[in-house]
């Protein structure tokens, strides 16, 4: 757990952090499962947090919630900030890391991000329970493999994050990013549960109320991953043991649950993909999806 702080902006902060990152599990698993489990506690402008866990340990990725909700929520799915081993933060802005400064003192788990997401007017306070992440640097965090990516959006210092357990299960997440890019889609592929954003239908965010300035904004290439762009990305990311797919950020004014997954679930038909298809939830958790044995599903 935390010691003394690491030096987060200085020269060989990262490889400290990879050296120092062999984190403890606070849980105590009983062996039965060595699947790999997650549950999206919430996405979408209002706040983005997925628990991810495995005999190993469990990970908060993002934390965009205030740390009273992210009880709360983790509460409904079945488990307690206790468990929650360090958070993995995407980027600084507030519906990803609303919540982290409050939950790291009060939980006392540290917080990884990278160098201009710590440098988040939110996130300066984190003082001691900073870790640094980085592209290139994996890092080894309470039993699980990360591996970060840079993505493009209009945020200091973003990344989409690749978790994997010891038995080689993966998971990736990919918000935020205006446009597909060929090193993101690289580190997406062999997963089995991939998150993806599907954030807006064009013609929505077109037509819609939003000032013209936003609406370049969410269109542009730093902003977000419409319908059409999230459908042919996942084309290219599937594979025989992809086993769930989750839309996640959708917009609550340019976008439906039901035009995502109109967009989305004709690619899984068409590749006769055995791949699942669910569409986070902004107000309430979603459900466990599982993979590895006895699920039903995994490698």
């Amino acid at each position: 757990m935390p010691g003394g702080q690491l030096p987060l902006f200085g020269d060989g902060a990262l490889g400290a952090a990879a050296r120092e990152s062999r984190l403890r599990s606070r849980r105590r698993p009983d062996g039965g499962d060595a699947g790999l489990r997650v549950a999206v506690l919430g996405s979408g402008s209002g706040g983005n947090s997925t628990i991810v866990e495995s005999a190993d340990g469990c990970l908060l990725l993002d934390a965009g919630f205030s740390c009273r909700e992210l009880e709360r929520r983790l509460d409904i799915v079945g488990r307690s900030a206790a468990d929650v081993d360090a958070v993995l933060l995407t980027h600084e802005h507030d519906d990803h890391s609303r919540g982290a400064c409050r939950f790291a003192r009060r939980h006392q788990v540290p917080v990884y991000g990278t160098r201009g997401t710590c440098r988040g007017p939110r996130l300066r306070e984190l003082g001691a329970f900073a870790r640094p992440l980085g592209p290139g640097v994996p890092l080894t965090v309470a039993g699980f493999r990360i591996e970060v990516f840079p993505v493009p959006h209009d945020a200091r210092e973003p990344v989409g994050i690749v978790v994997e357990s010891s038995l080689g299960y993966r998971v990736g997440l990919a918000t935020d990013l205006g446009r597909r890019t060929a090193q993101a889609w690289r580190s997406l592929r062999a997963l089995d549960i991939l998150l993806l954003e599907s954030n807006h239908d064009l013609d929505m965010l077109r037509t819609g109320p939003y000032p013209w300035r936003l609406k370049e904004r969410v269109a542009s290439a730093r902003g977000h991953l419409s319908n059409e762009e999230a459908a042919a990305g996942l084309d290219e990311l599937l594979s025989d043991r992809l086993s769930w797919v989750v839309l996640c950020h959708l917009s609550e004014t340019n976008n439906s649950p039901a035009m995502a997954s109109g967009s989305a679930q004709p690619v899984l038909d068409r590749r006769g993909s055995g791949a699942k298809l669910v569409v986070a939830e902004q107000h309430r958790p979603g459900a466990w999806l599982e993979v590895g044995p006895g699920c039903g599903a995994g490698r």
